[in-house]
């Protein structure tokens, strides 16, 4: 009797839950709830609350740190550590190394056409109106520029690489620009965007320099290499490895505002200090969402944060080409209406709605997502 041949069952998936959650919540913001509290915040008038609630939900214009300035640092950080469970995973599969570099390549060229495609590059009449830098790209750009260290450096001497990264970025701007290298006006990152950029125009002020320019990629990258280094501290063996999490963010929040003095908070330049507390603030939510749900097993409590995070990209492109707040109004405009009178209550309704709107037209394009 001839023996069946026996086949190698795939490895055992590692993932986190806390991947998928915390990209989740960053999506969650992208798409619609940075309006929903910023419409809560019209909403409960002219307090400091309200006043507190809107700024934390609206970027600095230049040097300091909101809330929402930590969005898209951390969902980069979580490409990052994603992007270790799919190296790892195929190797473990016996893919080359040549097909895996080619694979990125491939998903890195994928998300750099998204994001032109997002852009309007399709309805653009001449090079000047294209934005080529996006979003997408600098996931895309700094996943993979982040990935080369990390694969070509003995895993004993990663941790390196990072305070070393840090330094050499900053060390860039040192002695460069106009009256200080972090001035608005004269930064050679504005400069180079200026000069290789189309879009930007203004060499002159802050519309010179993209917020996803060129030079800062760099320190995105470097983002993206801290999410890498926490996605293989997960898979150690180390207990209490919230505790590790928060240790470490605090430690990161230390170095980041203690050297903002010289190297100041800026999210446009994506500066060294801005990486240190973007990434610090990134895992203390990263600890406790671990704490709740791969710790205590809270996962079905955020099952719908969890599609924002499973279908991310489907979540970013969808509302760029159909008008979901207009749709909410349409659907539920009637309704809004008849629960108040307060326009700033019907915004906040509205803007409700549009997510569900959202998040009901993802689940159905995505049944098993989530």
């Amino acid at each position: 009797m001839t023996d069946l041949p026996t086949t190698t069952p795939h490895p055992p998936s590692q993932r986190l839950h806390m991947l998928d959650i915390v990209r989740g919540w960053c999506m969650f913001f992208i798409v619609g709830g940075d309006t929903l509290f910023l419409s809560i915040a019209a909403a409960l008038g002219d307090n400091a609350f309200a006043r507190g609630l809107q700024r934390q939900f609206t970027h600095v214009q230049w040097e300091g740190f909101t809330l929402y300035d930590g969005i898209f640092p951390t969902f980069l950080l979580i490409s990052g550590a994603a992007f270790t469970y799919s190296w790892q995973k195929q190797s473990a599969l016996g893919v080359s190394p040549t097909r895996r570099w080619l694979r990125l390549g491939c998903r890195t060229l994928i998300l750099i056409g998204l994001g032109l495609i997002y852009n309007g590059i399709l309805s653009a009449h001449a090079l000047a109106d294209i934005r080529f830098p996006s979003v997408l790209a600098r996931i895309g750009l700094g996943v993979f520029l982040a990935a080369i260290p990390y694969a070509y450096t003995p895993q004993s001497w990663r941790w390196c690489v990072f305070p070393l990264a840090l330094l050499l970025y900053a060390a860039l701007f040192a002695g460069c620009g106009g009256e200080t290298p972090y001035c608005i006006v004269g930064n050679w990152a504005g400069a180079i965007d200026t000069a290789l950029l189309p879009g930007c125009i203004d060499a002159s002020g802050i519309d010179g320099l993209d917020p996803e320019g060129i030079i800062s990629t760099l320190g995105a990258a470097i983002t993206a290499y801290l999410g890498m280094l926490m996605a293989d501290f997960m898979r150690t063996k180390t207990q209490a490895k919230e505790a590790w999490l928060f240790s470490a963010g605090v430690i990161l929040l230390g170095i980041g505002y203690g050297v903002s003095p010289w190297i100041p908070i800026i999210k446009k330049l994506w500066t060294s200090s801005y990486v240190c507390v973007a990434g610090g603030w990134s895992l203390l939510f990263c600890a406790l969402i671990y704490l709740l749900t791969d710790r205590f097993r809270f996962c079905r409590v955020f099952a719908p944060i969890t599609l924002f995070g499973t279908a991310a990209i489907g979540f970013y492109l969808l509302p760029r080409f159909f008008d979901f707040p207009l749709a909410s109004w349409r659907i539920l405009g009637g309704l809004s209406h008849l629960l108040t009178a307060d326009p700033n209550l019907h915004a906040v309704f509205n803007a409700l709605g549009s997510l569900l709107l959202l998040w009901f037209a993802i689940r159905l394009c995505f049944p098993r997502k989530g």
